[in-house]
């Protein structure tokens, strides 16, 4: 019965140990491609170098501890970087390797291209919010919006 139970143990352990060194390899195989498929631009703007957590995940993945905390804490970094340069909050420009470089507006915009007035919220969360011209401002107004 002892020796029964001794060989239980044995096969769980050799299990837990297969386990966790297959996942170490998913999860290194996962932030590996994750952290290649990112720009460069995305890095910088982040505050974080891509070289040195592709040589992280790669060379000291015990584990998978560089790779987690890449994936639930680095990763979170670049994609509110993504998310701010989609929504324009950067500007027009491009990334350089001194930094975030203004260039000229995107094409097909025109400076005073909507006049100031006030716009349906585009967050929902009223129903019209004040446009000067140039961008959204804090007034809102929930009734029909007042005479001109």
């Amino acid at each position: 019965m002892v020796d029964n139970a001794a060989g239980v143990g044995i096969a769980l352990l050799f299990i837990l140990y297969f386990v966790v060194i297959i996942g170490s390899l998913v999860m290194l195989i996962v932030a590996l491609v994750d952290i290649i498929r990112r720009p460069d631009w995305q890095w910088k703007l982040a505050g974080q170098e891509k070289i040195l957590w592709l040589l992280l995940v790669i060379l000291v993945n015990f584990l998978a501890i560089p790779s987690l905390i890449y994936w639930f804490n680095i990763r979170r970094k670049l994609i509110r970087v993504e998310r701010a340069a989609a929504t324009g909050q950067y500007g027009p420009g491009h990334m350089t390797y001194s930094g975030w470089e203004p260039g000229p507006p995107a094409p097909g915009f025109r400076p005073g291209m909507f006049p100031p007035g006030w716009k349906p919220d585009p967050g929902g969360q009223h129903q019209f919010r004040w446009w000067d011209g140039a961008q959204w401002t804090e007034q809102t107004w929930s009734q029909p919006p007042p005479a001109p």
